[in-house]
């Protein structure tokens, strides 16, 4: 493959493969840089492979990172709610005099959640406070389930790495090291 052959790939598939990763995905960030993937991968191995349908090469391409982008992201999210959850624990058996300074934490959620896009905090609190599952807010909303997925994971995100600093600082003060 030469450069003239992958340029023209480039723009004849580029839009195509952003519009079935996004619709995978949700974010166009992670769009972009999911289709940036597919043509460096494709460009890296030029030499290494034939290609026989170049169509369907690109669609699967793009389809199998946009899932590798998801598992990787709930892979994420999954941690930071453990490390949060073990923060606490330790915080809990460690003072014990001291119970955790619940309204710091509230506050730091509530600016957390504040300072989301609108459209991701309303997802968040019809799924948090009101119960709703993704389906019936995909419904209500009419976005995907996915885009839906997407939001949630995305206030969760934010909310873990909120709560994780705010919580490391609450554990480090406690003990005496700031």
């Amino acid at each position: 493959m030469d450069e003239a052959f992958f340029r023209a790939t480039y723009e004849r598939y580029w839009s195509r493969l952003y519009s079935i990763c996004y619709f995978t995905i949700g974010s166009r960030e992670a769009a972009e840089d999911t289709v940036t993937e597919v043509f460096i991968s494709l460009w890296n191995n030029r030499d290494r492979q034939v290609i026989e349908n170049m169509d369907h090469y690109l669609v699967r391409a793009a389809k199998n990172l946009s899932l590798k982008y998801l598992i990787r992201q709930q892979k994420m999210d999954a941690a930071l709610l453990r490390m949060v959850d073990t923060l606490q624990d330790h915080h809990r058996h460690s003072q014990p005099e001291r119970p955790l300074e619940v309204k710091e934490i509230r506050a730091v959620a509530h600016r957390t959640l504040e300072s989301l896009p609108e459209k991701t905090r309303a997802i968040y609190l019809m799924n948090r406070e009101d119960g709703l599952t993704y389906q019936q807010i995909a419904e209500k909303t009419g976005l995907s389930v996915k885009s839906v997925e997407y939001h949630v994971s995305k206030a969760l995100r934010a909310l873990s790495q909120s709560l994780l600093v705010v919580l490391l600082e609450l554990s480090c003060h406690h003990s005496g090291t700031i």
